[in-house]
């Protein structure tokens, strides 16, 4: 996917090998690691190459086990390099490659990490969008056929979709739908699933429901139109909630996903948003906090500046700007 959109963008684009760490203990899961561990040392020998080519004045790193062959080689090519963590979960490559960062922006205020060296943190946020920005309340109710005076839930479990949010929706939906609008990005590997259930459950209030499998140009559109966001508890999804100060409902994944829940729990703790356990969430209990929230203004009110303080409208200005600061710094050292 990457090649194909930085191809489009006509930036050069370079590939290299990367191996990934499991931390699973089965004998499947050493055999994959020894394997990847070859596949790291190809790929530091690869990145040296490719930078060597390139011959950047600054390497920038977001993270993922292709970032660490990349990292290092600009250690060993002694090219300094920004790292930037968008969550507070700080991933393994990170936590490795920040020892030698010239920098580390963070999505998230500063004294939510403890892994970093605090004097090189740089809260910046995480970017989002220019279009989430334009969009309008009235653009958003017209592109989804939706009604001005009755409030609008908007559901993500993300791109791929999640399954537990979509099952959990559908069993509140006769409820959720006698008072409020839904719109639903179920995923692609579920819109077919959730639209056979609905075929079966034959709702009362139907016209009130817009399943979708994903939305991408139009996500501003829908995130103006919602009153409410239901969502895991993924950075990005936070740093588009925040920098339109929308009220929150998260429901971070449980299953080998941390990061969500200590970006979950931070949010909690500043009264920025509500947090269902994924693990044991009930139909009853989203309709239950719902409820909370759209039918008193001044919860919706409070969760909004809340989450507010979290948004960086111009993160993606202010880390290339870091970025570029940080270059121009080692070009005056050189």
């Amino acid at each position: 996917m990457e090649a194909r959109i930085v191809a489009a963008a006509k930036i050069p684009f370079a590939s290299i090998q990367a191996g990934k760490l499991r931390r699973t203990k089965s004998l499947q899961a050493a055999m994959l690691n020894v394997r990847d561990m070859a596949l790291a040392v190809t790929g530091v020998a690869q990145a040296t190459k490719v930078l060597r080519q390139f011959k950047p004045d600054i390497v920038f790193l977001k993270g993922g086990y292709v970032c660490l062959p990349v990292g290092v080689a600009a250690k060993l090519l002694r090219i300094p390099y920004v790292i930037h963590e968008s969550d507070i979960h700080v991933g393994l490559t990170n936590r490795i490659l920040a020892r030698w960062a010239t920098t580390i922006a963070v999505g998230f205020p500063v004294k939510n990490y403890h892994d970093f060296d605090p004097d090189k943190l740089v809260f910046t946020g995480n970017p989002v969008r220019h279009g989430l920005l334009r969009a309008h309340r009235l653009e958003g109710l017209a592109a989804f056929k939706l009604e001005g005076a009755l409030p609008v839930i908007l559901v993500t479990g993300g791109s791929q979709g999640a399954r537990q949010v979509n099952d959990v929706v559908l069993d509140a939906l006769p409820e959720l739908l006698e008072r409020y609008q839904v719109i639903h990005q179920t995923g692609d590997g579920e819109i077919g699933r959730i639209k056979f259930e609905l075929s079966r459950r034959k709702l009362k209030y139907i016209k009130r429901y817009r399943p979708v499998a994903f939305l991408m140009a139009e996500m501003p559109m829908a995130l103006a139109a919602a009153d409410l966001l239901i969502a895991r508890a993924g950075a990005q999804t936070i740093a588009e909630a925040a920098v339109l100060a929308k009220p929150t409902v998260l429901i971070p994944n449980y299953q080998a996903a941390a990061h969500q829940q200590e970006n979950a729990k931070v949010l909690a703790r500043a009264g920025a948003a509500r947090v269902l356990n994924g693990a044991t969430v009930t139909p009853g209990q989203l309709v239950g906090e719902v409820r909370r929230i759209l039918d008193n203004p001044h919860e919706l009110e409070l969760l909004g500046q809340g989450i507010k303080a979290f948004g960086r409208p111009h993160a993606a200005a202010d880390l290339a700007k870091l970025i570029l600061r940080v270059a121009g710094q080692g070009r005056t050292r050189g």
